[in-house]
């Protein structure tokens, strides 16, 4: 819901907030490992750094896994995208050429990111842009009107905010890799941690768009009918066919 977003978005800032402020005092590629080792010690500091490579881990392999899904729906191999094997071999592959392109430099690394995140977000623009003039035209069967209700945390139950303030904080984790190469960056004391909470905020608007655009043209039923892939669904409702593949680009040149 909107009003998940809305409040898990608030730690994330405060966290990008003091990264912004930990990165003026002294830019460290090692990040949270650095300054918490050098605030509160070196055993709570090997803890935070072994928990970012244990989560990163686990996080790459799986993020690489959905992208070979999505590969396999977009060229229509649906065979594909419900095989163990073909998802591990495709998983593999976005591991090695992503190890290739961080081999060749940040700089190749850097351009690669720009460019994919544009694609993203204007393809999530032009979707919501149509799907909430869809709702306010022609109101499709299940569509509902965007309410301010909708970005009220206190309108749900404090299981359900706990439950989706859980997966809202994880859906914003990424931010934090402008600061990673603070090192490597021009002006490298403000410039970082100005991205890292600009990022925040591009991200709140983007996230908050998308749900209600979402919300509005099919309702929460037909959301969490579609729960396990919610934007391909949306894309065949909103954008028709081909054009709903730009919305299985999105997650895949995401992830």
């Amino acid at each position: 819901a909107p009003a998940v977003l809305l409040v898990s978005f608030v730690p994330m800032f405060c966290i990008s907030v003091a990264y912004r402020a930990l990165n003026r005092a002294d830019p460290d590629c090692g990040t949270s490992f650095a300054w918490v080792t050098r605030a509160l010690g070196p055993r709570l500091g090997w803890t935070t750094g072994f928990a970012v490579v244990a989560a990163d881990v686990i996080v790459m392999a799986t993020l690489s896994e959905i992208a070979g899904k999505y590969l396999f729906i977009l060229v229509g191999w649906h065979s594909a995208a419900s095989s163990t094997l073909g998802l591990a071999v495709a998983a593999t592959m976005f591991i090695a050429l992503m190890t290739w392109v961080a081999y060749r430099g940040v700089e190749l690394s850097a351009r690669v990111q720009q460019a994919l995140l544009a694609l993203e977000l204007t393809i999530l623009a032009v979707f919501s842009v149509v799907a909430l003039v869809k709702v306010y035209a022609t109101g499709p069967a299940g569509s509902i009107h965007p309410s301010l209700s909708w970005l009220n945390p206190f309108a749900l139950s404090p299981g359900s905010l706990d439950d989706g303030v859980l997966l809202g904080v994880f859906v914003y984790w990424g931010w934090e890799a402008c600061v990673t190469v603070n090192e490597e960056s021009q002006d490298a004391r403000r410039g970082p941690g100005k991205a890292a909470v600009v990022s925040t905020l591009i991200l709140l608007v983007t996230f908050v768009l998308v749900a209600v655009a979402g919300q509005a043209t099919a309702g929460p039923g037909f959301l969490t009918a579609h729960s396990t892939d919610v934007l391909s669904a949306l894309g065949s409702r909103v954008l028709g066919s081909p054009w709903d593949k730009l919305l299985v680009l999105v997650v895949l040149t995401s992830t």
